[in-house]
């Protein structure tokens, strides 16, 4: 990439930024409480605080506190790093995503 050209995001969703809670199970089934670090209708990215020890598949419960309820969402881990990790939705509240989103300005 040339020197002063910003790199075009080609992301299919819209992400917000946001710091909701999250709990998950990790692969020892012990559920483990995050946040929410930016959300679309594809997916989000979990901030854990450390390296994440969690591979494949995860179910989790999204906190909107915004609206008193509980988001649902099944997703599969794509990435990971030091702090968190990135999930790809397999399964979503649908309505519930949508409402959050939109309550965001994001189009869902």
């Amino acid at each position: 990439m040339r020197k002063g050209l910003a790199m075009k995001d080609l992301r299919a969703h819209t992400r917000i930024r946001t710091n909701m809670k999250v709990a998950y199970r990790d692969n020892e089934h012990v559920y483990i409480m995050g946040r929410v670090g930016d959300l679309s209708r594809g997916g989000m990215y979990v901030n854990t605080g450390r390296p994440p020890d969690i591979d494949g598949f995860m179910i989790a419960s999204i906190d909107a506190e915004e609206f008193g309820k509980v988001i649902w969402v099944q997703g599969r881990v794509v990435w990971k790093n030091s702090t968190g990790m990135g999930v790809e939705f397999t399964r979503t509240d649908e309505k519930g995503l949508r409402n959050l989103l939109s309550y965001h300005g994001a189009s869902a």
